[in-house]
């Protein structure tokens, strides 16, 4: 697999800008359209070019071609470096295979694709994905494929970034939402993720830094998945608006997971954050869960370290009835800032840790009464649980 560039996401946040167009020609420039079964030239409508600044990854946009495809049912298979426009609806693909950056621009853009990924990027050095302002755009998988490991209807081998003010709507029929097989970040935009298993998965670090963002998903809501190499399968919100309904866990990483900014609304989950290590500074989060509202629990990788530590932010956490915890750590819990809530019954645990628990600043109630100290024992609880 090629390694991307790797772009730090608050930089490209602020340097991925839309400068303007002129008009060019790119005769050179081959786009093909390609289904499981056929391969046909797509329509390409004209050659404007459109550029970014993006110094920070060295990446002149303005040097490499923009081209405007209307999209037909035969789809679209970018094999070339650039910048494609895309309008029209198609029921094919839109794939990448170069070794070049790419960024696809949906301008007012239906992928409804019956043979598999919407959007599938099999080989990259960085590909971009963004939403024109004031557009509204879809992406839907097939329930079938005749590859199973290309599991998301927004799938990409190598690193990937969504960015732009338009709208998304990813509607998975077969498995995931998003998925980067490196590293994923959302920058910007207004993205609804509804699907039948996981919403948005990055492997190597899934990062969001702004952006509406609300998933609907069967399974996990968000996660990072690297349980192979140490330091990687990093979780990071940073800003942007997070809705969340899950039938499983709402946030999760296997290795780390940092929250510094944004808002966060876990509307129902199992548990709704989860990580070996969590590290809490900032962020306005509301979680209804139905186990665990924040886990420190082992992974495959991590198996010792384990802590949750607390040093801002505004966090309310609805415990569901039976034998849960508010925050729970296998491993230690430290809350030295922010304004935490929680709310259960009798018999449950606010705060359950297996190493040792420090309160030393931030305000903690339970039940609208403020404790003073971690004893493991609020509300009748006690003790360390898996």
């Amino acid at each position: 697999m090629n390694r991307p560039t790797k772009i730090t996401a608050m930089v490209l946040a602020s340097t991925l800008l839309l400068a303007g167009c002129a008009a060019t020609a790119t005769d050179d420039l081959v786009t093909s359209a390609q289904t499981s079964d056929s391969s046909t030239t797509a329509t390409t409508e004209s050659t404007s070019s459109t550029t970014w600044s993006d110094s920070s990854a060295d990446i002149d946009w303005s040097a490499l071609p923009t081209t405007d495809v209307t999209l037909t049912d035969d789809g679209l298979a970018i094999t070339e470096a650039g910048t494609y426009v895309l309008t029209g609806t198609t029921s094919g693909q839109v794939t990448v295979n170069t070794d070049g950056n790419v960024r696809i621009i949906l301008n007012g853009a239906t992928i409804d694709s019956t043979v598999g990924a919407a959007i599938q990027v099999d080989n990259a050095e960085l590909t971009v994905i963004e939403l024109a302002t004031g557009t509204t755009n879809s992406v839907s998988d097939a329930t079938t494929r005749s590859d199973e490991e290309i599991d998301g209807v927004i799938y990409s081998a190598d690193d990937l970034y969504l960015t732009g003010d338009g709208a998304l709507t990813v509607t998975a029929n077969f498995a995931d939402g998003i998925v980067g097989k490196d590293d994923l970040s959302i920058l910007s935009g207004t993205i609804a993720v509804t699907s039948v298993d996981d919403g948005i998965r990055g492997t190597d670090s899934l990062t969001v830094v702004g952006g509406q963002i609300t998933v609907d998903a069967a399974g996990d809501g968000l996660k990072s998945t690297n349980t192979t190499d140490v330091g990687e399968g990093r979780l990071t919100v940073s800003g942007g608006q997070l809705t969340i309904t899950t039938g499983d866990d709402a946030i999760k990483a296997e290795q780390s997971l940092s929250i510094t900014g944004g808002t966060i609304d876990i509307t129902e989950s199992v548990e709704g954050i989860e990580a070996p290590v969590i590290a809490i500074e900032g962020g306005e989060i509301s979680i209804v869960a139905s186990d665990d509202g924040i886990n420190a629990a082992v992974s495959d990788i991590v198996t010792s370290g384990l802590a949750i530590t607390i040093s801002g932010g505004t966090i309310d956490i609805a415990m569901g009835s039976g034998d849960t915890d508010a925050i729970d750590s296998n491993g230690d819990v430290t809350i030295s800032g922010g304004t935490i809530a929680i709310t259960g019954q009798s018999g449950q645990s606010g705060v359950d840790f297996d190493g040792t628990g420090t309160l030393s600043g931030g305000t903690v109630t339970v039940n609208g009464t403020q404790v003073t100290e971690l004893t493991g024992q609020m509300m009748g609880g006690g003790g360390g649980r898996p």
